[in-house]
């Protein structure tokens, strides 16, 4: 009896060893204060009234550590909006434009993709000024209340004149539409929206740190566990050399914590030990 586990995920405990395998390896939210913390700011971005230079954000951190969970969580919650004409026509809003940077995108790619991303068919060959302009049509047309670009980081390296350019880009869509702009990446991010001050304000920096082991990293392993469908309990938030054991190997990194804990999971179910110790993560690195 696995005591740990969820009530709500008892009754995975029923199924075979391979629908429990590909339960665990499915994508799951897993909450946590630092996370809810954010995602009260971005709120608190969404719903205030448009301004001529709304504030964004620059929501940063290392790799894997959980910023594009978040911002997805966000999305899912606030992405549609429908309702119906006085014609009987179902008619479809965009509230959150989603755009996640390629590392080959300069202002003429970004705009492409900010208007694909709307479902707006692009001609790649336009001029960057017409892109501008359909973008900020068409954000007005589905009534988008913020833009979401995520992997900034990916635009953000290069020369200097091409990264300014972009980021005065950014901000000018943002003064016309007067829709706010959550901007996503790595520490990398962060130096290059420091350019100036009047843009680090423009997207006021936030970062997602990594954990230090404490009592909330052992409430984080123990909410982790607690979705992790095996038969016995592996009770590692009790046991204080596993829990330093997966900081070290993760180094607070909040997608190694998970990665760690459900490779150990999965060997845990195909060798019947059916609990987490330090062998079975050991032996599924």
């Amino acid at each position: 009896m696995n005591e740990n586990l969820s009530s709500q995920l008892q009754k995975y405990l029923d199924l075979s060893d391979e629908e429990r395998i590909f339960f665990i390896q499915k994508d799951k939210w897993i909450d946590y204060p630092e996370a809810n913390k954010i995602l009260t700011k971005i709120e608190d971005i969404y719903k205030a009234p448009k301004s001529i230079r709304s504030r964004g954000m620059l929501l940063y951190g290392d790799s894997n550590n959980g910023k594009t969970a978040i911002l997805k969580r966000f999305y899912k919650k606030f992405s549609k909006d429908e309702y119906f004409d006085e014609d009987g026509d179902l008619i479809h809003l965009m509230p959150i434009v989603y755009v996640i940077a390629e590392a080959s995108s300069d202002e003429s790619v970004m705009f492409t993709e900010i208007l694909s991303s709307m479902n707006v068919p692009v001609n790649h060959k336009e001029k960057v000024t017409k892109k501008k302009e359909e973008a900020v049509y068409y954000l007005n047309l589905m009534q988008t209340k913020l833009i979401i670009i995520d992997e900034i980081q990916n635009v953000l390296h290069g020369p200097h004149n091409k990264m300014a350019q972009l980021i005065t880009s950014l901000k000018t869509l943002n003064n016309k539409t007067g829709i706010p702009i959550i901007l996503a990446g790595t520490q990398d991010a962060m130096s290059a929206i420091s350019i100036d001050n009047q843009t680090k304000s423009r997207f006021k920096p936030y970062e997602l740190p990594l954990w230090n082991n404490d009592e909330n990293f052992l409430r984080f392993v123990a909410t982790i566990e607690a979705m992790l469908p095996l038969k016995k309990a592996s009770n590692i938030y009790k046991n204080y050399e596993l829990l330093t054991y997966i900081h070290g190997l993760s180094n607070g990194c909040i997608g190694e914590v998970i990665n760690i804990l459900k490779d150990a999971a999965i060997y845990a179910i195909r060798t019947k030990t059916e609990k987490i110790s330090k062998k079975e993560i050991k032996e599924s690195l």
